[in-house]
């Protein structure tokens, strides 16, 4: 029987497709095509090669637990102690997050669209909505996704369909002009990306178990939502223009047009980016809701997260100096830190599991 606040496993992959879309189909483009250069579309193929081979053990990690809130699962069978660690590093993970989403969004809207309207009027609006989305519940949330990611993805359809005619294909040759390793090194910010499918923090929101294929196509959809934009930018400005642009998927709705008399029509990007950046915010923050230990007093636990997101946003450092401290700083210890808690919780899973079943067949 489902739970009152629950989803399918079809409106997780949904609710990924936005939430961890909007970072590898907007923020990851332009550190790959500065790292790989035309080469970049290998870099995301190869990613999602490794994925397909990685997502098992978080198959082998639902199964065991038996889609139990997993860090409650971690109480029963761990150290309090260390697994109130966990969940505190956890939360500082996704409050960076939320940080790096909201202020890479506020400050692409006050260059391109609102120039004059005051910073911290735009990050309270926008994250005083985002608390009140995930006030709610996961599937209130999943409900709110499908409505926004039919329109995102039919956007995102008609601007590649768009700029068709400007797109020259040859751009992406020579292959592996530089060799291997400038593909080998971005890696990285792709898997960056893909390391999020980590959905194991909702899997008790979710009835059925979560099967390899389920997370495979998950992959594969998140795969196919970066290396259209990132081809497009290639083949649209060539990879030398595109990776000097800090937003390379705007700059493509930039030229497109609607025949020889409607053109100017970027506003529609407004659209995608918001509600990725909504659903992808609001996600994080029912996520940190779901882990603090107390049952009651969410509602002010999200508003001090809320203040803490505004001062860090709005922190007096030049777009230059956080450009760098994302790419090169945050974005890679963001992989290797899902990769590491993906292992560990591998090893914890396996060992628990094996002791449980030698107590049971009364093996010492």
């Amino acid at each position: 029987m489902n739970k009152p606040d629950s989803i399918s496993v079809f409106q997780l992959i949904l609710l990924s497709m936005t939430f961890i879309g909007l970072k590898t189909h907007v923020m990851l483009i332009s550190p790959l095509i500065k790292t790989a250069g035309r080469d970049a579309w290998i870099t995301v193929l190869l990613t999602c090669l490794l994925t397909l081979i990685w997502v098992p053990l978080l198959v082998y990690v639902n199964k065991k637990t038996n889609g139990e809130h997993l860090f409650q699962w971690m109480k029963k069978h761990m150290n309090k102690s260390f697994t109130n660690v966990v969940i505190f590093l956890i939360i500082a993970y996704l409050i960076i997050m939320e940080i790096a989403t909201l202020r890479e969004t506020i400050t692409w809207i006050n260059i391109i669209f609102l120039q004059r309207t005051p910073l911290i009027i735009l990050v309270l609006l926008f994250g005083f909505t985002c608390c009140l989305l995930a006030a709610t519940s996961i599937r209130t949330i999943s409900i709110v996704n499908v409505f926004l990611l039919f329109f995102i993805v039919l956007l995102g359809f008609f601007v590649s369909f768009t700029n068709f005619q400007f797109k020259d294909y040859s751009l992406l040759q020579p292959v592996l002009e530089n060799g291997y390793f400038p593909v080998i090194k971005s890696i990285v910010f792709q898997g960056s990306g893909m390391v999020e499918l980590l959905l194991l923090f909702l899997q008790h929101k979710v009835p059925q178990p979560i099967r390899y294929k389920h997370l495979a196509v998950a992959g594969i959809l998140l795969t196919g939502l970066t290396i259209g934009p990132l081809i497009g930018a290639i083949t649209e400005f060539g990879p030398v223009e595109a990776s000097r642009q800090r937003f390379p998927p705007y700059e493509e709705w930039g030229i497109a047009s609607l025949g020889k008399f409607i053109e100017h029509i970027d506003f529609l990007s407004i659209y995608q980016w918001l509600s990725g950046t909504f659903i992808r915010i609001s996600t994080f923050l029912f996520i940190m809701k779901e882990l603090v230990p107390f049952q009651k007093g969410h509602k002010r636990f999200l508003l001090l997260i809320l203040v803490v997101i505004t001062v860090c946003t709005l922190a007096p450092i030049t777009d230059f100096t956080f450009s760098n401290l994302l790419f090169f700083t945050i974005i890679p210890a963001t992989f290797w830190l899902f990769i590491a808690f993906s292992l560990f919780l591998v090893v914890i899973v396996f060992l628990i599991s094996h002791k449980t079943r030698r107590d049971k067949s009364g093996i010492f």
